[in-house]
């Protein structure tokens, strides 16, 4: 059997498996750069922000802070896709998906058998490097669990290796990881996953973290998960002023000029804008699409026709998952602008008060996804 050089293997392998990184906290714990650490009761964390005086910049204080005064968006976010978005490959909800199945992923690559021990989860290719383990540092993702390493590059200083597996929700079973490119391979370790440079690696994890910087094979200030102070910002100042008021409004920060474009351009950072795909992907429209809302709406009719007043929290609460929001729900929601006796609006002259989803905004499964994802390019389709 052809095996990749032998010293360049030993190397690669020695290195991977010499990467400390440092582990992310829970999910409501304010930025860190320790491996564990125990996340402060809340009366000491809120103690610990000063009632007198602003601070010289915001400063993130973690989703348990906005328990105290926010608990129903706080539960509603305890069962969002987004609380479960970066984890420790170690976290044992994360090697129960992994070890101990195997994945044939064929030639160059061979069949993955994973393990784990005191040091975490890790996979061997036992046809090419015996019971050498490639070790993993971090799992990425809620319904679709994709494993990444970082490594020492010597032109990139660091590269980000997205393993060719991860654990698919939908049949529970492990698949090749969506983007995966069988091409030539450069060194030992493209035998485990892809690597990913630059901007696309700090991407990567800037989309499933509140914060985290990377720097070297580590993770700086790292907040797990996409939470609270994601979207609304460092709360430090909310929480002053919130307990410098004796009743303090719902809603005591915000922004005057905050619009439809802002509330899109938050969204689309992560969900996908039109400037992050191709023209031709633009033009052709694949079902791949489906997996960037935002790219969607922007062409729907909907959306142009509404005077910017249609954006994603009309229909979503950002704070709930999509699983919880029922389909009668839903289809309220385009039933409150389409209504049948407005002259502002076209109403469906097939079902005007249901069916809306299914017919205009049809589910597709993505291989690979472990979901399926509506097509938010809301029209009347030539399927239909």
């Amino acid at each position: 059997m052809n095996r990749p050089p032998v010293a360049a293997a030993i190397v690669v392998l020695i290195v991977i498996g010499s990467v400390v990184a440092s582990g992310p906290r829970e999910s409501g714990d304010a930025p860190t750069t320790q491996r564990q650490s125990v996340s402060p009761p809340l009366v000491t964390q809120l103690a610990q922000v000063s009632v007198a005086e602003p601070a010289a910049q915001p400063t993130f204080v973690g989703r348990q802070a906005c328990l105290e005064c926010h608990p129903d968006n706080y539960r509603m976010h305890g069962h969002h896709g987004h609380a479960t978005t970066f984890r420790s490959a170690s976290d044992p909800d994360v090697a129960d998906k992994f070890v101990g199945k195997s994945f044939d992923a064929g030639e160059p690559f061979g069949t993955y058998t994973y393990h784990s021990d005191d040091q975490g989860i890790f996979a061997r290719l036992r046809e090419k490097f015996g019971d050498q383990p490639f070790r993993f540092q971090f799992a990425l993702g809620h319904k679709s669990i994709t494993l990444l390493s970082l490594l020492p590059d010597p032109v990139e200083g660091t590269v980000g290796l997205e393993h060719r597996v991860s654990w698919i929700d939908g049949p529970d079973h492990l698949g090749k990881t969506p983007g995966q490119r069988d091409e030539t391979l450069i060194n030992a370790a493209q035998l485990f996953g892809n690597p990913h440079h630059g901007k696309v690696m700090h991407k990567c994890v800037y989309c499933h973290v509140t914060t985290g910087e990377i720097v070297g094979q580590e993770i700086k200030n790292l907040t797990p998960n996409v939470n609270c102070e994601k979207c609304h910002g460092p709360a430090s100042e909310h929480v002053r002023l919130a307990k410098a008021s004796k009743t303090p409004p719902p809603f005591s920060v915000g922004r005057s000029d905050w619009d439809t474009e802002s509330e899109i351009q938050l969204c689309g950072d992560c969900h996908r804008l039109p400037k992050d795909v191709s023209q031709k992907q633009l033009r052709d429209y694949p079902d791949l699409l489906t997996r960037f809302q935002p790219v969607g709406l922007l062409r729907s009719e909907c959306f142009v026709q509404s005077e910017g007043k249609l954006k994603c929290t009309t229909c979503h609460n950002p704070h709930q998952s999509v699983s919880e929001t029922t389909a009668a729900i839903q289809v309220q929601n385009c039933v409150a602008c389409h209504q049948q006796d407005s002259q502002s609006h076209v109403a469906c002259p097939v079902s005007p008060t249901d069916g809306c989803i299914d017919c205009h905004m049809p589910a597709f499964q993505l291989d690979g996804l472990g979901t399926s994802f509506h097509d938010h390019w809301i029209r009347v389709r030539d399927d239909q």
